[in-house]
């Protein structure tokens, strides 16, 4: 055999510069999100605090709380004094002229004159039981409100915990690609030499070629992978954060106390959705008890002084009076018939309990379904790493073994074409695995409402610091 019969050099080597021209350029796409420019890591604290002012939903919350805290006054304020001025002034035209006594007497049967009046009220509820009720629903209007917000604070935390690791993953996986791309390369000019030797065959060249250029594609699109990671991150951050600060390689990971049924429980209990959902019922339940209100009377005291002038009349004629009033006294309003307007509200105010009721069952199951999802997820995830990180070390047995047999003669080189790229996958779902743990750990904790900055910090004190 001889070189020659491995084919044309020209096409070959065309199509791999076009495959390294791809790499390239999908290098440079990957690179051009930030990945160069970042000359310190930023930790995942760091990310989270700006994802934190830039987050429209947690503005949004923040707003939603500020004006259900505007409310509970606003709710207040129609149980305290009112106090309200008032003037008036009014050009008037009387015509009498059908009064006998005028026209007999020669009085004037027509004249204008000029009203005015001004007054001042104050008024003080004594009896207003929906508005009493109304108090405590706005309290309780401000407490979903801020649950909500804490909820959705929570929530960013998972979320740019999952997009941080999300980057580190892809990196790794670009990382490891490139290695084993590497590595096929080393061993497909192995193949070439023995080939040109006389100790190897065609085929082993072959496979080795093909899996180089399965790889080289893989780096591609590994290297486009980084980048949308990256891009996902900055739809929590708005910029484009720097480079992410790597885990430790020797890191403890979490593992959760209890088992998945008190989880569940606690999640039922303190979840932040379940606790909307119970703070709703309190509310539907004083809707409908304000409903009833609607047959009661309302009792109101007031206190109004008026001063009131009239000027006009004529020359011959003029005339015009002033006055000072001052009345106090208690107003009661009893309704009679509202057109069966109180019945009807009060029949939807038992439906809407009756509703919120049931979503309160469904937020509690949905809680404790989150909680055991994320309790199996983290436990399946330990045992994964462990299992995994055993794979790594039996895959790299392997891979010495067959690069020692290949080189005896017992072996070929799809063999340690195939151990390679166990190695490298095996390598690449372990560091993956041990992102997976972190997340799910706090996707355990939002669900049973117990996740705080705390636990964020914890993870971060995992990561590897950044060395000048």
């Amino acid at each position: 055999m001889h070189p020659q019969h491995l084919g044309p050099p020209g096409p070959r080597a065309s199509a791999g510069r076009r495959r390294q021209a791809g790499k390239a350029l999908a290098l440079t796409l990957a690179l051009g999100v930030g990945l160069a420019g970042a000359a310190r890591a930023e930790t995942l604290i760091q990310v989270f605090a700006q994802a934190q002012q830039y987050s429209p939903a947690l503005r949004s919350a923040q707003a939603n709380y500020q004006a259900a805290l505007s409310r509970v006054p606003l709710a207040r304020s129609r149980l305290l004094p009112q106090i309200a001025a008032g003037a008036s002034l009014s050009g008037n035209a009387q015509n009498n002229s059908e009064n006998p006594l005028l026209q007999r007497f020669g009085f004037p049967t027509s004249w204008d004159y000029v009203a005015r009046d001004i007054n001042l009220t104050a008024t003080q509820a004594l009896y207003r039981p929906a508005d009493g009720i109304g108090v405590s629903q706005a309290d309780i209007g401000a407490r979903i409100a801020y649950t909500q917000l804490a909820q959705e604070n929570q929530h960013l935390m998972v979320r740019v915990a999952a997009a941080y690791f999300d980057v580190l993953a892809a990196q790794d996986s670009l990382r490891s690609l490139q290695e084993q791309d590497k590595a096929i390369a080393r061993q497909l000019e192995s193949a070439k030499r023995n080939f040109a030797a006389g100790n190897g065959t065609i085929v082993d060249v072959r496979d080795a070629q093909a899996r180089d250029d399965l790889t080289g594609a893989r780096v591609i699109a590994a290297q486009n992978q980084v980048a949308l990671a990256y891009s996902a991150l900055q739809q929590l951050t708005g910029r484009m954060p720097g480079r992410p600060a790597g885990l430790m390689s020797d890191i403890r990971l979490p593992a959760p106390a209890g088992d998945a049924q008190s989880w569940a429980q606690a999640a039922e209990n303190r979840n932040l959705a379940v606790e909307q959902a119970r703070l709703a019922v309190d509310n539907a339940r004083l809707e409908a008890k304000k409903a009833a209100t609607g047959r009661l009377p309302t009792v109101d005291a007031y206190a109004r002084l008026d001063h009131a002038s009239t000027s006009g009349g004529s020359n011959l004629f003029p005339f015009g009076n002033r006055a000072d009033v001052a009345s106090i006294g208690v107003q009661i309003q009893v309704p009679i018939f509202t057109g069966h307007g109180v019945q009807s509200h009060v029949q939807e105010t038992a439906h809407l309990l009756d509703k919120s009721q049931a979503d309160l069952d469904t937020a509690r199951l949905a809680a404790a379904q989150s909680a055991r999802a994320a309790y199996l997820g983290l436990e399946s995830g330990r045992a994964q790493v462990k299992a995994l990180q055993a794979a790594v070390q039996s895959s790299q047995s392997s891979l010495q073994a067959n690069e020692t047999g290949y080189k005896v003669g017992v072996r070929v080189n799809i063999d340690v074409l195939n151990a390679l790229s166990q190695l490298f996958e095996v390598k690449r779902q372990a560091d993956k695995a041990r992102y997976d743990v972190l997340v799910s750990d706090l996707k355990l904790k939002f669900a049973a409402g117990e996740l705080s900055q705390q636990d964020l910090d914890a993870v971060n004190a995992l990561l590897q610091p950044d060395v000048p």
